[in-house]
């Protein structure tokens, strides 16, 4: 089985979160990890078994980078008139002051139009937990990411 955790970070925030969701996940699948604006080919979301997506909040919605990459994914399944079958998904997410679930509704809703599957579960945390206290809330991702290779 194989995983890929595809994120956008501005602060490292969501890359920690990131790489410790894989770290939980790689307990039971092949797990790669690729940030937004570093080069990686599409076809690996096409090619993996599921996908974790995370993104920062930025004002009360995903990143611009996101939204960019998300595009760019839509595009390439038209073009190649790919599908992705219901493929299972989960979306987690940092914030610094509110807006998180507006975020998460509005990131699940973008990848159920690519096809996927969206997880009901999200793990979002807040940037003050992470940035000072991330040994502590890591166990949260690794739960995460280990729950969601679990449950398909």
């Amino acid at each position: 089985m194989k995983i890929v955790v595809i994120y956008d970070s501005k602060t490292g925030n969501t890359e920690k979160m990131a790489k410790a969701l894989a770290e939980g996940a790689s307990e039971h699948a092949e797990v790669e990890v690729m940030k937004i604006g570093e080069a990686f080919p599409l076809t690996i979301i096409a090619d993996a078994d599921g996908v974790i997506f995370g993104s920062p909040v930025y004002y009360a919605d995903i990143s611009n980078g996101m939204k960019d990459f998300l595009e760019h994914v839509e595009t390439y399944i038209k073009a190649n008139k790919r599908k992705l079958n219901n493929k299972p998904a989960a979306v987690f997410g940092s914030y610094g002051y509110d807006g998180a679930w507006i975020m998460e509704e509005r990131l699940k809703e973008r990848i159920m139009g690519l096809g996927y599957e969206v997880s009901d579960d999200v793990l979002v945390m807040i940037d003050s937990d992470i940035k000072y206290n991330f040994d502590t809330h890591s166990e949260k991702c690794k739960k995460f990411g280990k729950e969601f290779v679990e449950n398909f």
